[in-house]
């Protein structure tokens, strides 16, 4: 069965047709830029292509509750301008395959459940480090969703000795994402965490160690997955 597959990132979306991870064509990136733009870019991706289903994974917060109204729309993402944005009409408007929903985090779960690190593990956690910090899970290969998905990203944490940064976070500061996600390096140190070099780039590994450390000792005492 030919699927298409759709990750839409903080910085940049991947678009893919396939059967799975071993048979991907015309995989094409796009960067995350204007949400209109961003969107019809995708949409033209998928236009005309002849799949049994496509599958999107979003940045979040999402509206993932099917019988809501607001059903595939933006919430209160940090992401700027796209608060609000409907995700599926634009590509629903080029495509008559059903188009499931989940988080980016979920995505990968999924992916890593059915074809990866996560094969056989009956309650799986999946965790990003990129323009944010995320999870998501699986139990029994369901989601574990509550009325909105899991932000594990934005769990509190205790500040490393000697750290007086006060985060990125445009809600809670200095919560997990706040202090260890790209942008957060990006801050600290004045400039992207893959230039960082020599000392910088020690103190980087040992912040970002730290504080990720205490966000899977938090997901592990609360979720108790088989696997991370």
């Amino acid at each position: 069965m030919i699927v298409a597959g759709v990750e839409l990132g903080g910085t940049k979306v991947l678009c893919g047709v396939g059967t799975g991870p071993d048979d991907l064509e015309e995989v094409e990136r796009i960067p995350t830029g204007d949400p209109d733009e961003t969107l019809a870019a995708v949409a033209a991706f998928l236009a005309g292509r002849d799949v049994a289903a496509v599958g999107v994974g979003t940045f979040g917060p999402v509206e993932l509750r099917r019988d809501h109204p607001r059903y595939g729309t933006l919430l209160e993402t940090p992401k700027p301008g796209w608060r609000g944005v409907d995700l599926l009409g634009p590509l629903q408007a080029v495509t008559e395959a059903p188009i499931a929903l989940a988080t980016d985090v979920e995505a990968a779960a999924l992916g890593e459940g059915r074809w990866g690190a996560g094969r056989g593990a009956r309650r799986l956690l999946y965790a990003t480090v990129g323009t944010g910090i995320g999870a998501g899970m699986l139990s029994g290969g369901v989601f574990v969703r509550g009325p909105g998905h899991p932000e594990m990203g934005h769990i509190p944490v205790a500040r490393l000795p000697g750290d007086d940064f006060e985060g990125v976070c445009p809600a809670h500061g200095d919560c997990l994402e706040g202090l260890a996600s790209g942008p957060a390096l990006a801050a600290r140190f004045g400039r992207p965490a893959e230039e960082l070099g020599g000392e910088h780039r020690e103190e980087a590994r040992r912040l970002v160690a730290g504080y990720l450390a205490m966000g899977m000792a938090a997901w592990t005492y609360t979720a108790v997955p088989d696997r991370i």
